[in-house]
This record gives structure tokens, sequence and C-alpha cells, in this order.
């Protein structure tokens, strides 16, 4: 019997199984279609999709008290004694003509800030509760004595601790994290500020005296207004020549690089099933020789795979308008995927014909397909991981397919993607060998 016509004979079966088809090609191009759809904020896919960060500020210090305790302090504290009259009501002044309290909101309302984050001002059980409900992404505490503090670092040379909290939902990290950075770009302004005044006050008072210090205070003022209103700017930028990868172009391949996983479980089952059929037996009467039917049961995966993998391209290329990238490098991958899946669909077959029963193909298909898919990222893209899953997930097939697409997606050179290419192929190879070596073996319990 021809080998072609035992290939052929094994496809046909499989395409003729709609409840299998329906698993390995329909079920992943609907999941696609939804992730990309339903994830596309994750992946900034638009230049809206941060700028609907929405956070409560709360307002923990009594803006009064803060501005008496610090004319207080300037009067009858423990600075008030080195200080001249004339000193003392230039630093006054000074507080009166610029309000900290400003500064915060009007860095809030910058161009910059504006395009990623809106805000209103809660009290904090409002605003917690808000958070709670998802109503915002954030909370950000201006803590208590927030006015006396900013006043005393930015006026006398001492620094007191201004701690900015940002608290975040867990379902919103993402957003979270944004206002948070945001939040540190203003505290570290503050603080660069702050180490400005006291080199200069330092400096001043060596060269000449206390009171000269203090007159530059004012200038300083100026020059932080306008460096927290107008040099805060946030721009999406990307590495030159690299592409950024959409939601839709992700899980079209997190999908395809997991659902080609149950090409090697269903094909595994086969074997065991023409034996049960005793189709094995009258291919062996024949004198189909054992090594001819394992090759046929290979070149049966890594079809239905290549053919799998190519209806997902196309249908994600004409439907969902994603661009895959270099066609010659992406017909590379798809030889290279079925490759690494007929050896581990032949592997499958190996254990579930030596072993008679159906066990380890449903322990894979249930349990392996989907711990793979994990540490591999068909889930969640390793990137946002921590860095240990990104090693992980060279240990899973699909992890190492999906890096493969997207870096394709991301006009990746194949030199810079022969070791994942390599991995793919040694992998096919390897279980090939490890089940020539189980079959001879155990050729008995066939």
């Amino acid at each position: 019997m021809k080998l072609i016509y035992i290939i052929s004979k094994d496809i046909k079966k499989i395409i003729y199984d709609k409840k299998l088809l329906a698993i390995i090609i329909l079920m992943p191009i609907v999941l696609m279609t939804i992730l990309g759809f339903s994830l596309s904020n994750m992946f900034g896919d638009s230049e809206s999709s941060i700028g609907s960060v929405n956070v409560a500020v709360v307002k923990k210090y009594n803006v009064e008290e803060d501005i008496e305790r610090f004319q207080e302090t300037m009067k009858n504290g423990i600075f008030a004694n080195g200080i001249d009259e004339k000193s003392r009501k230039s630093l006054l002044s000074i507080g009166d003509d610029y309000n900290v309290e400003n500064i915060f909101f009007e860095f809030l309302d910058s161009d910059g800030v504006k395009k990623l984050m809106s805000y209103s001002i809660e009290d904090e059980e409002n605003a917690k509760a808000m958070l709670e409900e998802e109503q915002i992404d954030a909370v950000v505490i201006l803590p208590e004595n927030y006015i006396y503090n900013t006043y005393m670092n930015y006026i006398l040379p001492i620094r007191n601790i201004v701690d900015i909290e940002v608290i975040k939902h867990t379902d919103s990290y993402i957003r979270g994290s944004v206002v948070e950075e945001i939040i540190s770009g203003f505290s570290e302004t503050m603080n660069n500020y702050c180490l400005d005044k006291e080199v200069f006050t330092d400096q001043v008072q060596r060269l000449s005296n206390m009171e000269t210090a203090f007159e530059g205070i004012e200038y300083l003022m100026e020059q932080l207004n306008d460096k927290v209103s107008d040099n805060y700017s946030i721009e999406r930028i990307t590495v030159e020549g690299k592409k950024n990868i959409t939601s839709f172009q992700y899980y079209a391949v997190a999908m395809m690089a997991m659902f080609i996983l149950y090409s090697a479980s269903n094909g595994g089952r086969l074997l065991l099933e023409e034996k049960d059929n005793i189709t094995y037996q009258r291919n062996r009467v024949a004198g189909v020789p054992l090594s001819k039917i394992m090759v046929s049961n290979f070149s049966m995966i890594f079809v239905i795979s290549m053919l799998q993998s190519l209806v997902m391209i196309l249908y994600s290329s004409i439907i969902l308008k994603i661009d895959w990238g270099d066609i010659g490098l992406v017909l590379l991958t798809v030889i290279s995927s079925s490759v690494a899946i007929g050896g581990l669909g032949i592997f499958i077959s190996t254990i579930t014909l030596i072993a008679g029963n159906y066990k380890f193909a449903n322990v894979f298909e249930l349990g392996i397909i989907q711990f793979l898919a994990l540490i591999g990222g068909s889930f969640v893209p390793v990137e946002t991981l921590p860095a240990f899953m990104n090693k992980l997930s060279y240990l899973s097939t699909s992890g190492v397919v999906i890096k493969i697409y997207t870096g394709i997606m991301r006009n990746n050179k194949f030199i810079d993607m022969l070791s994942n290419y390599a991995i793919l192929v040694s992998t096919g190879a390897i279980f090939i060998i490890i089940s020539a070596i189980i079959i001879n073996t155990r050729r008995e319990a066939i």
C-alpha cells in the first residue's frame, strides 16, 4: 500500500469529523475575534484608550489651618530667630503669591496629563467606594499637612516628607500604573526643585549671607511653576523600524498557537482507534511496515496543523484585516510549527498505542495543553508577567510560536528569530527520536 494513500485516508478521516473541525478551527476563530475586540484597550490600539483613565483626588489637609501654621512658624518657629524682618516679610509674601495647592492641580490640568487622565475631587470614603465599584481607576490621596509641608520645603532650607499615595484597583492594573507613573513624575519634579533650592541657598549663603539667599527663592518658585505646568509631556514612542502589536494581531497568533496543539492530541488518538477498528491489523497483514504507518501518522498531523494555521491566517487577514508581515517568514513558521506539532503528535500516538488506552491523550488535551498555553502567553502576554515567565515560555511550543509570529509582525529579521526556529524543528525531531526508541524497545506491546 502506497504511503500517499495511507496519508490521504487519515487526512480525510479528520476533515470529515465535523466535531473535531469545530474544535481546531471554528473555536480559535471565534476566540481570536472576541479577545481582539474586548482587550483592545489593554494593547492601546486607539489613541483614546489611555485617555479614559479616571481618578478621584482626596484632599486630607485643611488649607486654612496649614497656611496659618506656616505663618506662625515663620513668625515664632525655630527658623524665625535666624531670619531678619525684611526676609521674613519677603518669604511670607512668596507664600501669599504662590498657592502650592494650585501647582498640583495646574499640573493635572496641563495638556500632557489631560490627554491621559481626568479627575474629580472627592472625600476619602466616597473615593474608595467609587474605586470599589470600578467607577474610577485609581485614588490619589494628598496627605495631611500637605500645604504646610510643601511651603516649608519650597521656602525654607529644610525638607519635610510629602508622600502622595496612589490606590489602584486590581482589575485596572495598567490604568492604575499609568496614574502611579504620572504622580511619580510630579513628585520627582518637586523633589528636584527642593534639591535645586538647597544647592542654591547653600552656595549663596557661603558666598554672601542667608538674607541674600532668601532673595532668590522667589525666582526659583517662578521656575518651578513653569517646569511643572509646561515641561511634562507624554508621547508614545516605538523602536525605530519596529511596529506595535494590536490586540487582534496578538490573539490571532495566541489562539492559533494554542489550538494547533489539539491537532497533536487528536492525531495522537488515531493509531489506537485504528487498532480498535482492526484497520491497523489489516494494514500489517497487507505487509505495511510499522515505520510506514508511523510516518503516515506524522504526515497527517503535520498536514492538519498546516491547514489549520493557513485557514486562521487567511480568516484573520481577510475578515479582521490583520497584517501578518513577511509572507515568506509566515509560511516558514507554519512549516516549522507543524514539524513540532507532528513530532509531538507522533509521541502521543506512541504512548497511547503502547498503553492501549486514551488516558495520556486525554490528560494532554484536558490539562497539558492549557498549561502550555498559559506559560506560552496564549491567555496573557508573557511580557506583562514577571521575568521568569518569559524564560518559562520557551518550554512551550505555543510560546515559541507566539514569539516568532509577533516578531514577524514587528518586522524582525530571520536571523533574529533563527534560534526560535531551531527550537521548533528540534522539538519535532526530539519527539520523533524518542518515539522511535520507545517503539523499538516496546514493540511486543503494540
